[in-house]
């Protein structure tokens, strides 16, 4: 029976009873040691009537192996791995030891994870119980978090218990306290004094199972109040105290049995007794210590009475005492299938720099790494290299360490490993100082990340210096690093060309720093160059980007010589960015496309950031807002999950644009703010740029041209790392738009004139039409409306199209030509409504009533209605993807898949899957 936690029941009632009706939840019950986390799994489990349950446990000496804690929880459904699609059930068989190792990437094991939780629930209704989690091993504890993040539609309820440090952002979280004096006393029951009962709860602060177990260390005179209690009471360590008092009134030879299983972490009976047969303990202790309550044998297996147990014995012994146990479970354990366990019981019994155990050590983390467990290889290698002799070598692991901790997207950790290298050669330190410059890159300062690569490169061959030179571009560009982008170019071109990757990154490279230095002319050569030399070959990686396997995915449009068969991602990466920055919105979206197509079919989560950054943005600009608050959103989720900062204020600067164009102002503001206070802090120019433009863009949009001009100003002139001159370009025609209308026009022919040069030298279809635009709002020149509406036709931006014929509408009406005028603005009016922009639809509804005419109210579509989720899956079944491949694109479940398809059908009132294929279709999608 459970006292005092109606609150806690409550919340687990609500749970369990949605998960009747098919939804799933998650709740992480976070507190102290003994205050009831496990009581309330315990009671979950009760009330889970027709359900099926799942049970882990995180073990303190298990952290190190990786996917421990999963296997544990997916064992009783394992046949399931054989059900859910072939390339997650390799990769979790992989993860398991059960198979060949398909990938390292972590989160493709996780997918799996998430498809065998939905598959258990198909039948019934799943509960999921994970008690201390908080020794989850760090590959399990991703992996389930990830599941929890994700669940939807599947009827699964997982329930976490942990302590304080259990990393499970995104997560419900629920901290339990003691309990009050009316619940403490009813646990304590009769037979107490009053004054003894209040001591007792006022020493242990009500925590449950200090009261329950501390009467047992007192005696009957002392409880009954009829002799005094101990002056300190035997909690005063915590109340792992209270059960290793109990050990310690056992026979040695049983503490000694406890210990080996306290140090054998897969509660196997038979290593345990072989280990203490080795240690001298007779057969009989086991039968003691279960008769005494501390352990009980289930189907081969010790498992302790209370996880405290464990740790209270372990805990509580000696040095010497651990390292003997230790050695006699390596000794016990042998063949190929224990070498993991084995390693890490010699490690533990070390007593200083040992070769052959950091070898095998090193021999787990290779092992680990290739199943995806990253965190669990960084701390292989990091033991590996506190046991290995000699320097270089130590150096080395602690190097591979590091690059496994980023993976596992833990940066900090990553930098604290790499920080420890002290003797290096001049190869290994070439290779830390371009982990930690990308890691720089994509977490920190962009100037340190310049700094950082150019001087790794100058120690590097040719190929890893193209590499290191390609990034510290890359960063010289987003920080607007004039100086440093050009001397980046120029060591690059003058590198051997072993690999042909290399004149594609220096022209790359030169092409942005003729966007930043303003030679636009120059800057179109080299990236059409880069284009045209695009061909299939492994090129540099861009910071925080990863090579994924190539799909069969293709761009919606792209030039001929894109299309090459077996493209390399990276170089597809590399070819997108230079057609955006050329004004080619359909190769640049087509290839961005792509390339996300690409990495969600191989699994690979981490990179989605670092494409859906420049993706949304097109997405934004180009009026397709449904598909960039969906990958924007998405992308940020990724980005806050791994750690990569830089990309999350991108990402959050995005939100913050689209949110200004449907005039949202709480929203825009919030992201605005979110994005430009990392953006500014860290240099990030593009994201600050995007930031500040949102800004402006919403008091256009909400009718304040004085603001608006001033903020694009500041836009315009700001310094390096503050803005960023291409947003300048992008944004130019906003500001001529604020400008003409507070009369301000030199401002206005400044930026029409930057806005000119960019066009000209690049020949941008809808930088042609923003300029005939701003032409006409200058001249009043019905001309140059007219040019403007003509390329708008090619130029593929509604949103800029619509607002063109608002302008021309109103210059029109105020020349008292109504009748022209009215054709314009109704025009206007119906693409701002069917574009979902309702502030600007009421805007030319206002223009149309001053000529006379009232709008036609449309009916509303309800494709504006969609979550970001929905549009994204409406987006996937428009390419074809059955429910399966939608799932494991998005990273979620079949179940929920289908649950969003059905509310989608009801919102967009259609009936059959050709006719939502259709829907996607639409341009405006």
């Amino acid at each position: 029976m459970l006292h005092g936690r109606r609150d806690e029941c409550t919340l687990i009632d609500g749970l369990l009873a949605a998960a009747a009706d098919g939804q799933s939840g998650s709740l992480v019950l976070r507190g102290e040691a003994g205050i009831g986390k496990s009581a309330l799994l315990r009671y979950a489990e009760e009330q889970a009537t027709g359900m099926r349950v799942l049970r882990g446990t995180g073990i303190e000496s298990e952290s190190e192996f990786p996917f421990a804690a999963v296997h544990q929880v997916l064992r009783p459904v394992a046949e399931l791995i054989e059900v859910i699609p072939e390339r997650l059930g390799a990769a979790l068989r992989g993860a398991f030891g059960l198979g060949p190792v398909t990938g390292p990437d972590r989160f493709l094991v996780s997918l799996a994870v998430l498809s065998v939780l939905a598959e258990a629930a198909e039948e019934r209704p799943l509960l999921c119980l994970v008690d201390d989690a908080h020794w989850l091993d760090g590959a399990s504890a991703g992996a389930l978090t990830f599941a929890a993040r994700r669940l939807g539609s599947e009827g699964v309820v997982i329930l976490f218990a942990a302590r304080d440090h259990f990393d499970a952002a995104g997560l419900p979280s629920h901290t339990l306290t003691g309990l009050d004096e009316p619940a403490a006393g009813a646990l304590l029951g009769a037979g107490l004094s009053a004054a003894v009962r209040d001591r007792l709860v006022a020493s242990t602060a009500g925590n449950p199972l200090a009261l329950l177990e501390l009467p047992g260390s007192l005696s009957a005179d002392q409880l009954s109040g009829r002799e005094s209690l101990p002056e300190r009471l035997p909690v005063g360590a915590g109340v792992e105290q209270v059960f290793l008092d109990r050990v310690r009134r056992e026979h040695p030879s049983t503490q000694t049995l406890l210990l080996v299983a306290a140090a054998e972490d897969s509660g196997e009976l038979a290593p345990v007794l072989r280990a203490a047969d080795r240690l001298g303990v007779p057969s009989g202790a086991l039968d003691a210590a279960e008769k005494a309550g501390l352990v009980r044998v289930d189907a081969g297996t010790v498992v302790f009475g209370h996880p405290l147990v464990r740790s209270a014995v372990y805990r509580g012994a000696t040095f010497w005492q651990r390292r003997d146990a230790r050695l006699a479970l390596a000794s016990a354990l042998d063949g190929d299938e224990n070498a993991d366990r084995r390693a890490w019981h010699l490690a533990a019994a070390a007593l200083g720099p040992d070769d052959e155990v950091a070898a095998e050590l090193h021999r787990t983390a290779d092992r680990a790494r290739s199943r995806g467990g990253h965190a669990a290889a960084a701390t292989a290698l990091e033991r590996a290299a506190t046991l290995t002799a000699d320097a270089a070598l130590r150096g080395e692991r602690l190097v591979l360490a590091a690059a496994s901790a980023w993976q596992a997207g833990a940066p900090e950790r990553a930098t604290g490993l790499l920080d420890r290298v002290v003797a290096a050669s001049p190869a290994l330190r070439c290779r830390a100082d371009h982990l930690r410059g990308s890691i720089e890159s994509v977490c920190g300062e962009l100037t340190a990340a310049y700094a950082i690569l150019t001087g790794a490169a100058a120690d590097a061959g040719p190929v890893a210096a193209a590499q290191m030179l390609t990034e510290a571009g890359q960063a010289a560009w987003l920080a607007g690093d004039a100086a440093g982008l050009r001397e980046a170019g120029r060591r690059l071109a003058a590198l051997p060309m072993p690999d042909a990757a290399i004149p594609l990154s220096a022209q790359l490279v030169q092409g942005l720093d003729g966007l930043l230095s303003g030679d636009t002319a120059a800057a179109a050569r080299h990236l059409r160059a880069a284009a045209a030399t695009f061909s299939g070959f492994s090129a540099p990686a861009l910071p925080g980007i990863v090579t994924a396997a190539p799909s069969p995915a293709a761009p919606q449009r792209a030039a001929p010589q894109l299309a090459a068969g077996g493209a390399d991602l990276r170089a597809m990466m590399i070819t997108a960015a230079g057609a955006m920055f050329l004004g080619d919105d359909a190769v640049a979206v087509g290839l961005f496309t792509s390339a996300v197509a690409r990495a969600r079919s191989a699994g690979a989560a981490s990179m989605l950031p670092a494409l859906l950054a420049p993706l949304s943005s097109l997405e934004g600009w180009t009026g397709r807002f449904a598909a960039g608050t969906a990958d924007a959103t998405e992308g940020l989720r990724i980005a806050t999950e791994t750690g990569q900062d830089n990309p999350a204020a991108h990402l959050r600067a995005v939100l913050a644009w689209i949110d200004a164009a449907h005039g949202r102002d709480r929203e825009c503001r919030d992201h605005a703010a979110a994005a430009l206070t990392h953006a500014i802090g860290h240099r990030l120019g593009p994201a600050a740029g995007i930031a500040s433009w949102a800004l402006g863009l919403l008091d256009l949009t909400a009718g304040r041209p004085g603001q608006a001009r001033d903020r694009l100003v500041a836009l315009a002139v700001a310094g390096p790392g503050e803005s960023h001159p291409m947003v300048g370009v992008f944004s130019a025609a906003d500001l001529v738009e604020a400008a003409v209308r507070t009369g301000d026009r030199a401002t206005a022919e400044a930026a029409l004139t930057r806005l000119s040069t960019w066009t000209a030298d690049t020949g941008s279809a809808w930088g042609a039409a923003l300029v005939a635009r701003s032409r006409g709002l200058l001249s009043d020149d019905d001309r140059d409306f007219a040019e403007a509406l003509d390329r708008h036709a090619t130029g593929g931006r509604p949103f800029d199209s619509a607002r063109t014929r608002l302008l021309f509408g109103e210059a029109l009406r105020r020349r008292r030509k109504r009748t022209e005028a009215r054709t314009h603005l109704r025009a206007a009016h119906e693409s701002f409504e069917r574009l979902g922009l309702a502030g600007w639809a009421e805007l030319a509804a206002n223009e149309l009533r001053a000529t006379g005419e009232t709008a036609r109210k449309r009916d509303p579509s309800t494709t504006g209605e969609l979550t970001p989720q929905e549009t994204q899956i409406v987006r996937i079944v428009g390419e074809g993807a059955t429910n399966r491949e939608v799932a494991a694109q998005l990273f979620l479940s079949p179940r929920t898949v289908d649950y969003h398809l059905r509310k989608i059908f009801t919102k967009l009132d259609v009936a059959s899957r050709a006719e939502l294929i259709r829907l996607a279709a639409r341009p405006d999608r």
